[in-house]
């Protein structure tokens, strides 16, 4: 094999553990390749070669840059200090149990018995802004974007909740298909003058986080991060679901786990948080049957 040849896997191997997020190990890679190179005389004299070498060099130096000088902390507004405090010290009682019975039979693929339930609680006033958006969740999730459609468009035919409200759920829902990259005409509403909350009414100020972002700290992919879509949220405790083919990650993710690099991102902003694996359940029923659904709870920012 010449040596021009024998250059190729090692450049491959630096491009992976850059398109990885892996930049030192990159870097490193790169820098030890500039230097097979130069000990050549036919490839030291390879400008193109060398050039290329250097820019990719260049290249993941300004990426690391850019990672040291970022805040480490993302500044956040004095509402969503609030919201995030809220989300931390949200008390678990007898609504919120409720709640968590439905999203249980959602996971073990009871769909339509879940479905009922989340209905049951909205007609009962039991929390009914956080129920319909995991409401909706569910139906996207476990069903369609059809039926989340669906259920949006019924509330909007009735008057279950007020022209606030189904404003922030049509936000809501347009996030959710937004993250799944559908583009749909949602049902516009009238515009009125801002709505008074009567008297006893709470508002249901909890923050809404639509995906986390997970570094590896274990497994074959340790030092990478991964993605996923919140499925559902009852106050701190967050479900995401991972494919059973993706074996690695379904290991890692064990019941008792500390995570302390996790990133929440909502619609409203981004903050940094730690956690623990709280709960893992295999599905057995429904599109999602034969995969995993995991619950994190978020105890505290990092």
């Amino acid at each position: 094999m010449s040596e021009r040849e024998h250059l190729k896997p090692l450049l491959k191997e630096a491009d992976v553990y850059r398109s990885q997020g892996l930049l030192n190990q990159a870097k490193e890679k790169y820098m030890d390749i500039l230097e097979l190179v130069k000990k050549d005389q036919e490839l030291s004299e390879d400008e193109q070669l060398v050039n290329d070498l250097n820019d990719k060099i260049r290249a993941v130096e300004n990426e690391l840059n850019e990672i040291e000088e970022a805040p480490e902390t993302p500044e956040l507004t004095e509402k969503v200090q609030d919201l995030i405090s809220n989300l931390f010290s949200f008390s678990k009682n007898k609504d919120v149990a409720s709640i968590e019975g439905a999203v249980a039979l959602a996971k073990f693929g009871q769909y339509e018995k879940a479905l009922a339930q989340f209905q049951k609680l909205i007609n009962e006033g039991t929390l009914p802004m956080m129920v319909a958006k995991n409401m909706l969740r569910c139906s996207l999730t476990l069903a369609s974007p059809q039926e989340a459609l669906d259920q949006y468009k019924r509330w909007v035919s009735r008057t279950t909740f007020s022209k606030g409200e189904l404003r922030e759920l049509r936000d809501f829902l347009a996030n959710l298909l937004k993250n799944e990259g559908i583009k749909v005409k949602l049902p516009k509403l009238d515009e009125e003058s801002p709505e008074k909350v009567k008297k006893g009414e709470r508002a249901e100020d909890i923050f809404e986080i639509s995906t986390v972002r997970i570094k590896l700290d274990q497994g074959s992919r340790k030092g990478q991060t991964v993605d996923f879509d919140v499925a559902f949220q009852v106050g701190n405790t967050l479900s995401f679901i991972i494919k059973a083919k993706e074996k690695d990650l379904v290991d890692v993710f064990k019941p008792g786990i500390r995570l302390f690099e996790i990133q929440c991102y909502s619609p409203m902003s981004l903050f940094n948080a730690s956690g623990i694996i709280s709960e893992k359940k295999k599905i057995t029923k429904g599109t999602k049957r034969g995969d995993y659904s995991f619950d994190l709870t978020i105890d505290g920012q990092s």
